[in-house]
């Protein structure tokens, strides 16, 4: 019900900036078409995420609403991986103005900050709704911008999705002592915490897993939800599926601009861009909801069929990777104090709201 509310409020704003906005007597000409006021923008800009998933959908989808909701005064071209650059050189690219915007994944640059890892996805850490409050209600969206405040960029939170899958698998992983010496793929904070399981952690790109499972060169793999998994075939290199994706409950994206063309825009432009973006956190989790309920159905099929075995991981396991990695996250905020300044809001907006989220949320399941 709340993304419901959320989606409705921001399309609501939405149309009030377009109709209002836009559609003044000076805006519009013989015909009844919307003419461009202050110019016409054409923006070039990349997706880390190949085509035809979730994610790249995602990208797709705001620059789709930003072009019709400034009627075509802001024409954004979404392209997907290594159609211009590299899918880890892309927030290089936007920051010197070779590519104007860009879908962005923080996790890929805990390189650059740290703390940039936090507005990506926390390991047994937040979920969407925790997230969503956080950023559009909290000090997220403050920090977020903070992180990356020496990057030639405006940051622009764009939503959230849901939980990704544990892994693909070629060997059983029930339990931490499963993942001791597996070659496992990993990034950002997830590497680490593998790591200090025992897994022996390989960077692989999205657009390469399917080629590193198949070959050998990892024994598992995470990379997203169900059914981007599903669309890129990791079902088909591999024997079990592991869940639940404690290592990521959810996964937020923002939609970074080169400063230099944000400037470029007039005020109401930019506010139609944070208005669609601000909308990505209802519209994503929900479409990417959808997709993973019929996708699970297809895993339940194979299993059935005795192509696949879905493995649940140990409840007890999940608690001592919790272990692993609070330990971790607080070595990382006693070394950087940019770290330890989200580190710390995300724990005091948690503290109230699982108080509240407690009391108030009933633990059944309706059948």
């Amino acid at each position: 019900m709340k993304k419901v509310a959320l989606g409705t409020m921001l399309f609501g704003c939405l149309i009030f900036f377009f109709t209002g906005c836009l559609t003044t007597e000076e805006n519009v000409v013989n015909d009844g078409s919307i003419k461009a006021s202050g110019g016409t923008f054409h923006w070039t800009a990349q997706s880390p995420w190949p085509s035809g998933t979730t994610l790249h959908w995602m990208a797709e989808e705001i620059a789709k609403d930003i072009t019709e909701a400034t009627g075509g005064r802001l024409q954004i071209e979404m392209h997907p991986a290594d159609s211009i650059v590299a899918p880890y050189d892309i927030l290089n690219a936007v920051d010197n103005g070779t590519l104007d915007a860009i879908h962005s994944w923080e996790g890929y640059w805990v390189g650059q900050s740290q703390a940039a890892g936090f507005f990506a996805s926390m390991p047994l850490g937040m979920d969407e709704q925790q997230y969503m409050t956080w950023v559009l209600e909290g000090e997220g969206r403050e920090l977020w911008e903070e992180t990356f405040a020496d990057f030639n960029v405006k940051v622009l939170p764009a939503g959230a999705y849901t939980p990704e899958i544990f892994y693909h698998s070629n060997v059983p992983i029930r339990n931490l002592e499963d993942l001791e010496g597996l070659r496992v793929r990993g990034s950002s904070f997830w590497a680490e915490i593998q790591s200090r399981a025992g897994a022996n952690v390989i960077d692989v790109p999205g657009g390469e897993v399917y080629q590193a499972l198949e070959r050998g060169m990892v024994d598992a793999a995470e990379y997203g939800i169900p059914s981007d998994n599903w669309d890129l075939g990791f079902h088909e290199v591999t024997d079990y599926l592991i869940l639940p994706g404690a290592h990521q409950p959810t996964s937020t994206f923002s939609f970074m601009v080169n400063k230099d063309r944000w400037d470029e825009l007039p005020e109401d432009i930019k506010a139609i861009v944070q208005i669609v973006t601000d909308n990505m956190w209802g519209k994503a989790w929900a479409h990417a909801a959808k997709e993973d309920m019929e996708v699970m159905q297809n895993y339940r099929e194979l299993e059935e069929s005795g192509q696949l075995e879905i493995i649940e991981f140990s409840d007890e396991d999940l608690i001592k990777m919790a272990e692993i990695t609070h330990e971790y996250y607080n070595e990382l905020a006693e070394e950087d104090e940019m770290f330890r300044k989200v580190w710390e809001s995300q724990n005091e907006f948690l503290e109230t709201y699982n108080y509240w989220r407690d009391f108030m949320n009933p633990e059944y399941q309706y059948e």
